[in-house]
């Protein structure tokens, strides 16, 4: 999926919001406007020890003015509480309803060193829900795009800044985001991925991550990295670890060309560069399109930039039939002939051996099938183990699917979809699908030996695919064990 970005001229400047009608107010204590609490019964941690420091909104010896913390003063951070009192150690009730408590910088090396906030699941809380999630086909993920607009220019993208008119831009409400998050981690979502459009262009973006962190969520988010050096201390403090950066091509002009954004090399190795001391891995986010004469040479270039890792996105070629905008059926940029998207292919898995590629080879060996019109060894889960969901709070199966699902508010109660769909190459959907698989295959031979259905459940749990999953779960173990501290 294509990293989208903002809308704005001026990209330094804060955001404009659009009329009130598309962006409700929000209040400087946006965490204790939700309405839901958090039920500790189902993030599994109760009796949790929390160290409560502070017993009012803006905390002794904390120079916190507003949400943003300020300009030139001392970065605080925040955590939930629900009861107000002196710094005691307090146990967490089954149910919470946060406000705002400002933490000094003292009180975070305190946290740095173990104290956990008060609504982070316990390690062994994670453990088991993974557990309990594995009985019913492992966990599920969910790409929320959290706003449409967009400061770049990319010519394969219809996110890109002017294709979209001023007034039909939006912005997800984020003082309903928690509820909706509720919902999606009620049906078994643990993962999520914040993009857009510029996810950095939302206001409270920060805000966002921090709540699907808090309810045990990994959490991702995709960046073109514009706004980045600037944000990057306040996504640090919501808790993000794993950080996506859009690349175009395997030479800064070249991309700096089709962002329509001079000197975005600069703001994106600034960032890098501090992305290891705070804990954050950075990944490149690289669409496949003709822009990459020579997928070698990304190896030293990503190097150098600062990455770890990349992720490839599949050229989307058609309209989507979804809200998403992350294609172009006019780019000559995408405009490959299956044969020469084959060959891409091939680079990808050749380009492994020199750089860490998180795509899974037999995720990459069915998109070449699928070129070729072979039958492909893989699924796609989407809408039984992976979604979308839009700014307004609509939920598809995919990017590509023509019809929604159903809003979030209704998606506790709406079925989930498995037909063996393999109708599209979309890397976010297709990919997790033969990760999720081998997951998926034990919640089946568990259901078929719960139903007496001996020799099937054998059948499914014998399959090869089931091989093919575990290698592709373990293909880039290194860079995976950073990525599991996200959540």
């Amino acid at each position: 999926m294509s990293s989208g970005a903002a809308f704005l001229r001026f990209p330094t400047t804060r955001p404009r919001r659009p009329p009130m009608r598309h962006y409700p107010a929000i209040s400087s204590s946006i965490w204790s406007s939700v309405s839901d609490p958090y039920p500790w019964r189902t993030l599994g941690a109760p009796g949790a020890k929390t160290k409560i420091l502070s017993t009012n909104k803006k905390g002794p010896g904390c120079k916190h003015r507003s949400r943003s913390h300020g300009e030139g003063v001392e970065k605080c951070f925040c955590l939930t509480s629900s009861l107000i009192g002196s710094a005691k150690w307090l146990h967490t009730p089954k149910s919470v309803k946060p406000q705002i408590v400002c933490e000094t910088k003292k009180a975070f090396s305190a946290h740095q060193k173990g104290i956990l906030p008060l609504s982070m699941p316990t390690t062994r809380a994670k453990i088991w829900d993974m557990l309990r999630l594995l009985r019913h086909g492992g966990p599920a993920l969910c790409n929320v795009a959290v706003t449409n607009s967009c400061n770049a220019t990319c010519d394969f993208c219809n996110f890109a800044n002017g294709k979209i008119p001023h007034k039909d831009l939006r912005w997800i409400d984020a003082t309903r985001l928690d509820a909706a998050l509720q919902i999606l981690h009620g049906r078994g979502i643990r993962y999520v991925s914040f993009f857009g459009g510029e996810p950095l262009l939302h206001p409270y973006i920060a805000e966002i991550v921090a709540l699907s962190i808090e309810k045990g969520m990994g959490t991702a988010l995709i960046t073109n990295g514009w706004l980045l050096p600037a944000k990057l201390d306040e996504l640090v403090g919501s808790g993000l670890k794993t950080i996506y950066i859009s690349i175009d091509a395997a030479s800064i002009d070249a991309h700096e060309a089709n962002r329509g954004l001079k000197r975005l090399g600069e703001r994106i190795r600034a960032a890098t560069a501090r992305m290891p001391r705070l804990g954050i891995t950075p990944i490149a986010q690289v669409t496949m399109s003709k822009l990459i004469k020579n997928y070698h040479l990304l190896a030293p270039f990503l190097r150098d930039l600062g990455f770890e890792a990349v992720a490839f996105s599949y050229p989307q070629r058609t309209r989507l039939g979804s809200s998403s905008l992350a294609w172009s059926d006019t780019s000559k940029l995408v405009d490959f002939t299956d044969r020469e998207l084959i060959e891409a292919f091939e680079a990808v898995d050749e380009l492994r051996t020199a750089f860490p590629v998180n795509n899974p080879h037999a995720s990459i060996a069915d998109m070449k099938r699928h070129l070729r019109g072979e039958s492909e060894h893989f699924v796609c889960y989407g809408g039984y183990k992976s979604f979308y969901m839009d700014w307004n709070f609509d939920v598809w199966r995919c990017d590509a699917w023509r019809e929604r699902m159903c809003s979030v508010w209704d998606f506790d109660k709406t079925p989930f979809v498995r037909d063996g769909c393999t109708a599209c190459i979309a890397d976010c959907y297709r990919d997790s699908s033969v990760m999720l698989h081998f997951a998926v295959s034990l919640g089946d031979t568990l259901d078929g030996i719960c139903e007496g259905r001996l020799v099937a459940a054998l059948k499914t749990i014998a399959n090869t695919r089931n091989l093919e999953s575990l290698s592709a779960v373990f293909e880039n173990a290194r860079v995976r064990s950073r990525l599991a501290r996200t959540g």
